[in-house]
């Protein structure tokens, strides 16, 4: 992701901890709300398996290179850097389905669809000889025990044909890789090289494609929960952007009851119970009552004492004691606002 990666940075200071935390996706409170400021939420774990030391060895050939600069825990990007950013933006592949980058880890999820098909194929050639795939022995038992439900190889057929039209309406790259990406009787799907070649991009390219097609599959098939390949892929996706406990606490709190009867009756520190409204705010905005959540009043003090940009407001609590509750004031109110600018 080395170009994709420095689309992520700006010519002001960004955390790099941030960009790193968002595609690793390693979702705290602070993490969700920078990433929501730098507009990049939509590459929420579009790097699950970089590792820290990878990060920042991409980190220091970026600065050698004259891409970025760094200081601190900051970095920003020099003027190749912003040139390269636009090059990318113009000439590289974009994706379609950043919007579901929540709802499955692609990978493992591509790993599952491919068994599924290939197995199918063979199946419809009385071959019961597969190409191995690196999958533990519950993936190809949950697939196993999927192949003797009935008219599975018509019904599949007709699916795999419905998914490719849908991607296709996306993107005609999107179908033509998924397609030549399966595995099926006599038949092995693309190579990366093949698909650079085919498809007339680069190596990088070729990876965030990869993952826009899995995610556009998963969304697609989250809408049909009783096809055949729904019903064997849907367990890998989730149904909430965020965590089933905050949801949870979220469902409490459009019920209508207080942050401290939350805390009280899941038995959970205060702070946990405003974290999840907080995860809320920030990814599922649409799902909150925002006049409960933070009062008019509390609104207007904070941004008539807050004049500079949103990013830049500062923190200053009244009371010590009352602190942790002003805090979640405070940044629920920039929360709100940088999705009134954001859209």
């Amino acid at each position: 992701m080395d170009r994709y990666l420095l689309t992520m940075f700006s010519q002001h200071p960004r955390r790099f901890r941030v960009i790193e935390n968002t595609v690793r996706n390693k979702r705290t409170q602070a993490t969700l709300f920078w990433a929501l400021n730098y507009q990049i939420l939509p590459w929420l774990g579009s790097a699950p398996r970089m590792s820290r030391a990878q990060f920042d060895s991409w980190l220091d050939q970026q600065q050698r290179q004259g891409m970025l600069q760094i200081k601190d825990q900051l970095a920003w990007l020099t003027p190749a850097g912003v040139e390269q950013k636009t090059v990318v933006g113009r000439d590289y592949y974009q994706s379609h389905n950043n919007q579901w980058a929540w709802l499955t880890n692609y990978h493992w999820y591509a790993a599952r669809f491919l068994l599924a098909v290939q197995a199918v194929s063979e199946l419809a050639h009385h071959n019961r000889h597969y190409i191995p795939l690196n999958l533990s022995s519950s993936e190809m038992a949950k697939v196993r025990s999927w192949l003797t439900w009935p008219h599975l190889i018509t019904d599949v057929e007709q699916e795999l044909f419905q998914l490719g039209t849908q991607l296709a309406k996306q993107d005609l790259r999107l179908a033509e890789f998924f397609s030549h990406r399966l595995i099926g009787h006599q038949q092995l799907g693309w190579t990366s090289d093949e698909a650079q070649r085919h498809l007339q991009l680069n190596a990088e390219e070729i990876e965030i494609l990869n993952r826009d097609v899995w995610l556009g599959v998963a969304s697609q098939l989250r809408r049909q929960p009783m096809s055949k390949l729904g019903q064997l892929m849907n367990s890998l996706t989730v149904a909430n952007p965020i965590s089933q406990s905050a949801m949870r606490t979220v469902n409490d709190f459009q019920k209508g009851k207080t942050l401290k009867q939350i805390a009280n009756m899941r038995h959970l520190k205060l702070s946990t119970v405003r974290e999840h409204l907080l995860e809320a705010a920030i990814i599922i905005p649409q799902g909150l009552d925002w006049n409960r959540l933070l009062p008019e009043n509390q609104e207007q003090v904070i941004r008539q004492a807050q004049p500079a940009p949103v990013t830049d407001w500062k923190f200053s609590p009244t009371n010590d004691r009352r602190a942790p509750e002003e805090f979640f004031w405070f940044r629920l109110c920039q929360i709100k606002e940088l999705h009134q600018q954001n859209g």
